[in-house]
């Protein structure tokens, strides 16, 4: 750790590139804190900002929605318009779907349409939000209609900034840049859900070392839950490939090639969405007035409860097979080894290759959804077994500790990378 630390800081650029990225995650951070003006947030208890769907984007903002800060909306808007354009390029809108094979420059049209499409939903979601806020908890100074569109108009600004922050990092700095924004939001809440932890277990009378022990205990399940998450971020199935050469040396070589599919190759986004899909009616019967309708979707949608709980089981399972194919094309990947003359052992190219990777990509995806259910699970079911640890219970698992490990071991590969090929490239010089 303190060579990889020392070798960081050693490379000149790199070092550059680091320092960089810090510094542009301290401003970020810095306009999570300033309040948009005009807001009464002493009218807003974190618990209000915290329950349904507005949890899910308090968590990736890092407490920036019950702040109501000039970074409420976050790079949320971005990653919504980026799914539903990567969506609309599956054969559903042509000029999509062309601009999706034609390289770098379609790529570059994408994130034009991506951008429009980011600012109309940061509008929509900024009206809605200042609206159902405004109406349940009277936070607007001002309620007429300037003072709405003034305060839509700074999340829209707050929300393209974090965006443009988050390219500045990917261009000039080290890491994917949204991931890192949304990286550091979560990390700065686990200092205030640990301390909220040991006020809960730790009592100062008679029996306080064995609520210290218990409190110890609950930081070993962390860290265990931790190694667990980076151990299936890890994990991939390896697909062994041969390429036909004219050499015998060169066919020696390429035979140790194979085709890396991760265990987990959909990543977060199936238990985003299940939880976005399941908060969404719960979010909006909770602005309604009580009755036996609202309590019935209350119950049905709650994943606390029994049907809400297997509910959001199924929805984790088919988001994950959903984005697993969306994520790995087997027809293109097929397509391509025959292309360069590769072929996968006992299996022939075209249809049947494309068949075997579907076949493989299904039997990694079942152990891949199934592991998401487990982390998912965790911070629902920890806080019935373990009632003091209720208020930690968002950090203890599920969504965030996977975004937060994942970010870091990408990040991490990343600058060891970097470092070897700096190395290398010394090496060659020499």
């Amino acid at each position: 750790m303190l060579t990889f630390l020392k070798n960081v800081f050693k490379k000149g650029e790199l070092r550059r590139k680091v320092i960089f990225t810090l510094g542009i995650l301290f401003v970020y951070r810095l306009g999570a804190g300033i309040t948009i003006p005009g807001v009464n947030v002493g009218s807003l208890s974190s618990s209000d900002a915290t329950n349904g769907i507005f949890g899910i984007m308090n968590l990736l903002g890092g407490g920036t929605l019950e702040r109501f800060s000039l970074f409420a909306l976050g790079v949320l808007p971005y990653i919504t318009s980026s799914i539903i354009i990567e969506l609309l390029s599956m054969d559903v809108i042509p000029a999509l779907t062309r601009w999706r094979k034609e390289g770098n420059t379609g790529k570059k049209k994408k994130d034009r349409v991506t951008r429009v499409l980011t600012l109309l939903l940061a509008a929509l979601q900024g009206g809605v939000l200042t609206y159902a806020f405004d109406t349940s908890y009277n936070i607007l100074v001002d309620t007429s209609i300037w003072s709405y569109i003034y305060v839509v108009l700074i999340m829209m600004a707050g929300s393209m900034l974090a965006i443009w922050l988050g390219d500045q990092i990917t261009q000039k700095g080290i890491g994917n840049g949204v991931s890192l924004l949304i990286f550091t939001g979560i990390v700065s809440n686990l200092p205030n859900a640990f301390l909220t932890t040991y006020n809960n277990l730790v009592t100062y009378d008679s029996g306080m070392w064995l609520d210290i022990a218990w409190y110890v205990l609950f930081v070993v399940v962390y860290l265990s839950i931790v190694v667990f998450v980076v151990f299936t971020e890890g994990a991939i199935r390896k697909i062994p490939v041969n390429y036909a050469s004219s050499t015998s040396v060169t066919m020696r070589a390429r035979e140790q090639t194979h085709m890396p599919i991760k265990i987990n190759s959909s990543g977060v986004l199936p238990v985003i969405f299940a939880s976005s899909v399941l908060a969404a009616p719960r979010t909006i019967v909770s602005f309604m007035k009580a009755s036996s309708t609202t309590k019935m979707i209350n119950t049905i949608f709650n994943y606390q409860e029994p049907v809400g709980f297997c509910l959001y089981i199924l929805m984790i399972i088919g988001f994950t097979f959903f984005y697993s194919n969306l994520q790995i094309d087997a027809e293109k990947i097929s397509d391509d080894l025959k292309k360069n003359g590769g072929s996968i052992p006992g299996v022939r190219t075209g249809i049947e290759t494309k068949n075997y990777i579907k076949r493989v990509l299904n039997q990694v995806t079942v152990a891949g959804s199934l592991t998401l259910c487990i982390i998912a699970a965790i911070p629902i079911i920890t806080p019935i077994i373990w009632t003091q640890t209720e208020n930690a219970s968002l950090s203890l698992g599920g969504t965030g500790l996977i975004i937060v490990t994942g970010v870091a071991l990408e990040t991490v590969k990343q600058i060891k990378t970097y470092i070897t090929r700096k190395e290398y490239h010394g090496y060659i010089r020499k």
